[in-house]
């Protein structure tokens, strides 16, 4: 399941302020997993920008995909 930045931001968020765990559909992320929480909201955002990049853009920077 493909993840939001906004629903990773909310579960660190919930994490760090509310609690131990925090549930998303079937996974349930806790303190300990802030460093993969971290690395998918890092993989989310450069999707979300490439995903928001016009075909000229992607062409021109050799991303084309």
């Amino acid at each position: 399941m493909a993840l939001s930045v906004t629903q990773i931001d909310t579960a660190i968020l919930a994490v760090n302020t509310s609690g131990q765990e925090y549930t998303i559909g079937d996974r349930t992320y806790r303190r300990a997993n802030l460093d993969e929480l971290t690395e998918l909201r890092r993989v989310a955002v450069a999707v979300e920008a490439a995903a928001a990049q016009s075909i000229f853009q992607r062409v021109r920077f050799g991303s084309i995909t």
